[in-house]
């Protein structure tokens, strides 16, 4: 199967916008690389993906969306180099820039990509109509430790777990079904292409792209986030999609799901009880029939 080609451009002037926003002096350090699907001039939708994904996630559900789908690769992951200082509110600036520059009208975030949007969602740029939250954004940091990240232990320890989890493989081939299972997705030509732009080939081995120490920073920037207060004051229509599997955590993030719901008469919530964390991947046709309905009655 072939390597999907998508377009990519790289935003600048959202990273010099994000970093005077968050009073960081002197130049740019960073940038956004974009990819997108669709006709240019369209009405604009900014995808943000969870830890260690790249744009490149999105691909097989942007063409069930209205407008134009724009899918970023996080700071520090895929062609954005990493930002500096690494922050919650860094992080959103950056996202909050690329919306307002892009002039999206709404955005959806995958897992960790949730937080940025629900963070973007408070604060919404001019033109921002609607976000999506894909299984992530309304769990506390306590939650998290409930269901095995231990975000509240202190660095050395998460990087510690993320090590202990790394994903390493013999082969392309084999990290291909292997990680279609793990997931689980469907084997198609888009998620070939993602595994080749998340994984990287070390010494003979394939390995994930992002190091352990990089995805452990990225989820101990969420500890400052207050999600029910953030719900609290939500902007814009948001729909949450959650997951009911594994069974195992449900409880956990089923009372966290709620009280998210709760704290705002913004939130919507879809509940799949047969999707898995990651169902752009898993059954991105009906993923993508179900955001693309929602935001088409939004924006």
């Amino acid at each position: 199967m072939g390597r999907q080609r998508v377009h990519r451009r790289p935003i600048e002037r959202s990273i010099a916008d994000a970093n005077r926003l968050a009073g960081v002096d002197g130049e740019p350090t960073s940038r956004v690389a974009l990819r997108q699907w669709g006709e240019p001039g369209l009405p604009e939708v900014l995808f943000w993906p969870g830890l260690g994904s790249t744009g490149a996630y999105f691909a097989a559900v942007a063409g069930a969306l209205p407008g134009l789908a724009v899918a970023a690769d996080p700071p520090g992951f895929g062609g954005s180099a990493p930002l500096e200082p690494c922050t919650f509110e860094h992080l959103v600036e950056v996202a909050r820039a690329t919306v307002s520059e892009r002039r999206c009208t709404a955005m959806v975030g995958h897992s960790l990509g949730g937080w940025v949007a629900l963070g973007v969602g408070c604060d919404p740029p001019e033109g921002l109509r609607a976000i999506v939250l894909i299984d992530g954004g309304y769990l506390a940091a306590r939650d998290l430790v409930s269901v095995g990240l231990p975000v509240l232990s202190g660095r050395a320890e998460m990087v510690a777990f993320m090590q202990a989890n790394e994903l390493r493989f013999p082969d392309w081939g084999t990290a291909v079904r292997e990680l279609a299972k793990m997931f689980p997705a469907e084997l198609n030509p888009a998620f070939e292409a993602y595994v080749h732009e998340v994984m990287v080939e070390v010494d003979g081995e394939i390995r994930e792209a992002s190091t352990p120490e990089r995805q452990a920073d990225s989820m101990l920037v969420l500890l400052s986030a207050d999600v029910l207060a953030l719900g609290a004051v939500l902007k814009v229509p948001t729909l949450l999609v959650a997951s009911g599997q594994p069974e195992n955590s449900r409880p956990v993030r089923e009372k966290a799901w709620q009280d998210f719901v709760a704290a705002s008469p913004l939130v919507e919530l879809h509940v799949e009880d047969e999707w898995a964390h990651n169902p752009a991947l898993q059954f991105p046709e009906a993923t993508g029939n179900l955001i693309g309905a929602w935001l088409r009655a939004h924006i």
